[in-house]
């Protein structure tokens, strides 16, 4: 194994014994050793003390580097601070591109999961059908069969949990927390045993509707306005935070232009250009901002 490899394995454990700042004072060295190497990069997306500046290093990855191993791990990140944020069309958007593009991904159950919430929290019900249905036929051994009876979030794996679990079953419990997956609780020795010959009978498997009932997928929207890019990420970040007091929903997104890498700042997402232009003289109307609308798929 080469020296560089162990020296990474040496720095993941030490962030999961929480020595953050051991290994954030490492990675400068590490940049100039490695220039350019994904690893390098998600080490230091890891170790980030603020969450916004994490994100975009994660996105930076996402672009540059979609074959890397931590590609899925940097999306499911992505994804779970959009959630966090409250940011749920956003979160939703992302999440959708992890069992795309990365379907044997170890995240893939808690992705779904939140990915599920996100669209339930924007009153995107049909969506979300569409997309259990669509799921439970690409991944026949995970569990979506989420129970919609409770006005709580719907119950969530944690991140690298692939076992399939009686989650509807957990959430019709009475005390079931909302945000995290409920286990099946043993019976212990001195709990008696329950005789009940239907509760120990086989239930029947409740089919989903068939094809032609399913919901349309939500319509495309692939176009974004970018009124800005930097080369210093705070510079973007303090843009985004004017147009999203402003109601704009906006983001910083990586780019590179003539081999310089940028943070550009996009409001985002619109279903046609047209659409798109006309969010962009808004923005020249209200706030002063020239633009360019950019065809940039989901």
């Amino acid at each position: 194994m080469p020296v560089w490899s162990q020296d990474f394995s040496d720095l993941f454990r030490e962030i999961e014994l929480g020595h953050l700042d051991a290994v954030r004072a490492r990675i400068p060295q590490l940049m100039e050793q490695y220039p350019g190497n994904d690893t390098v990069i998600f080490l230091s997306a890891l170790v980030k003390e603020r969450a916004e500046e994490a994100v975009i290093t994660y996105k930076t990855l996402i672009q540059n580097y979609p074959d890397s191993p931590f590609a899925d791990d940097a999306i499911a990140k992505v994804g779970e601070y959009l959630y966090a944020r409250g940011l749920y069309t956003q979160s939703s958007r992302e999440l959708a591109r992890l069992p795309r593009v990365y379907p044997n991904s170890e995240h893939l159950q808690r992705v779904i999961d939140l990915q599920i919430n996100s669209l339930l929290a924007i009153g995107e019900t049909d969506s979300a059908k569409y997309y259990i249905q669509s799921y439970g036929a690409r991944f026949p051994s995970h569990d979506f069969n989420y129970d919609f009876s409770s006005e709580r979030p719907l119950a969530s794996r944690p991140l690298g949990d692939t076992a399939p679990s009686p989650l509807s079953e957990g959430m019709k419990r009475a005390g079931a927390s909302p945000a995290v997956s409920v286990p099946q609780r043993s019976q212990t020795a001195s709990e008696p045993a329950v005789s009940n010959s239907k509760a120990n009978e086989p239930q029947p498997r409740r089919e989903p509707p068939p094809p032609e009932n399913m919901a349309p997928p939500p319509p495309p929207r692939p176009f974004v306005v970018q009124v800005g890019a930097f080369g210093a990420r705070q510079n973007a970040l303090r843009q985004v935070q004017r147009l999203q007091q402003s109601g704009y929903d906006a983001e910083v997104w990586p780019v590179t232009v003539k081999g310089k890498n940028l943070y550009a700042v996009q409001v985002i997402r619109f279903g046609n250009r047209s659409e798109a232009e006309s969010a962009g003289k808004k923005l020249k109307r209200d706030l002063g901002f020239n633009y360019l609308v950019i065809r940039r798929p989901e």
